[in-house]
C-alpha cells in the first residue's frame, strides 16, 4: 500500500536524523522547507501560508509535523490544520513535548496540548511523540558553559530521564513508516534513566578529562539571566515554566515506549557524551 510522507523541519536536532533513519528504511517521502533546495526531494512551503502548505501536502499519505517555537506556533497549527484536511492527509505523526495538556497550569505543556487538540480536531488519525528534555541541550544550551568549566541550570537539584533526539527520530521513523497501528495513540518518549545535573557533569567530565561542574540555580535568576539577554517575553514565559516543571520534579520518571516500539533501550547519556566529546574540546 502507498504510503508517501512529508517530512518538515528535516533540519533540526530530530528532523535530520529523522531523514537518515526512512532513507535507511528505504520510505518513500520528500521534506518541506521554506527555500528552494538543490536536492530533489523537496517542497517548498512556509507554515505561515496556507496556501504553500496546500500545495506541499498534495498527495501526502502520512505527515510529520515539528512546528518552530515561535510566537505564532497556535496559528501555524492551524494553518497546517487547514492545509492537511484539504489535502487530503491520510495520518499525522506530531513531535509534541511532554505533559501536554490544554488545561495544563505551566506555559508550554499547555500550549503543546493546544495545538494537539487542534490537529485531533481535524478528524485525521494522528499519533502524539510526547519527549521529555533533549540530551542535545548540552550540545546547543550548555556547550559554552561546559567549555568554560561551569553547568547552570534552573532544576531544582531534581533528575531527569533526558533523550536522545536520536531516538525520538528513530521512532518516528517506524510510525511514519507504519502509520496505521500507531493511530489515536500518544507516546512519552525518555531516555531509560534518570539522572541528576551533577551526575552528568561527572560523565562529562570522565569523557573530556576536566574537570565539568553543574550548578543549580533559581528559577527567579533564569529569569533574571534570559532578560539580562533581551529574550522576547513570551519565550521567557515558556522557558521559565520549563524551568519550574523540572525544579519541582515532575520531569523525573522512564517510560517503556522508546524500548517497546524500537526493541532496545533508549542511548544512555555516557554513550551521548562519548559520540560528542569533539564538540566541547
Amino acid at each position: 500500500m502507498a504510503n508517501k510522507i512529508l517530512v518538515t523541519s528535516a533540519s533540526g536536532n530530530i528532523g535530520k536524523p529523522l531523514v537518515a533513519e526512512l532513507k535507511a528504511l528505504g520510505a518513500d517521502f520528500d521534506i518541506m522547507s521554506s527555500k528552494p533546495q538543490s536536492i530533489a526531494n523537496v517542497r517548498v512551503a512556509d507554515f505561515n501560508d496556507v496556501a504553500s502548505l496546500k500545495k506541499a501536502f498534495a498527495g501526502i499519505d502520512t505527515l510529520f509535523l515539528l512546528f518552530p517555537l515561535v510566537e505564532n506556533k497556535v496559528q501555524l497549527a492551524k494553518n497546517a490544520a487547514e492545509a492537511a484536511v484539504a489535502a487530503g492527509v491520510k495520518h499525522i505523526v506530531r513531535s509534541s513535548g511532554a505533559g501536554a495538556d490544554a488545561n495544563a497550569a505551566f506555559a508550554l505543556p499547555k500550549l503543546q496540548g493546544q495545538i494537539d487538540e487542534l490537529l485531533k480536531a481535524t478528524g485525521i488519525p494522528t499519533t502524539f511523540l510526547r519527549p521529555g528534555g533533549f540530551m542535545q541541550n548540552y550540545l546547543t544550551y550548555h556547550s559554552q558553559a561546559i567549555k568554560d568549566g561551569t553547568i547552570y541550570m534552573a532544576d531544582g537539584g531534581k533528575a531527569q530521564a533526558l533523550i536522545d533526539t536520536r531516538d525520538i527520530a528513530a521512532i518516528a521513523a517506524r510510525v511514519l513508516t507504519n502509520p496505521g497501528a500507531h493511530a489515536g495513540k500518544a507516546y512519552m518518549l525518555t531516555g531509560g534513566a534518570d539522572f541528576t545535573g551533577n551526575e552528568a557533569a561527572e560523565i562529562i567530565s570522565k569523557a573530556l578529562g576536566k574537570t565539568v561542574s553543574h550548578a543549580s540555580v533559581s528559577t527567579e535568576a533564569a529569569v533574571a539571566t534570559m532578560k539580562g539577554w533581551q529574550l522576547p517575553a513570551w519565550l521567557i514565559d515558556l522557558m521559565d515554566s520549563l524551568n519550574q516543571i523540572v525544579s519541582a520534579g515532575y520531569a523525573t520518571g522512564v517510560s517503556p515506549d522508546v524500548e517497546n516500539i524500537l526493541g532496545r533501550k533508549p542511548r544512555t547519556f555516557a554513550a551521548f557524551v562519548n559520540d560528542n566529546v569533539a564538540a566541547w574540546k
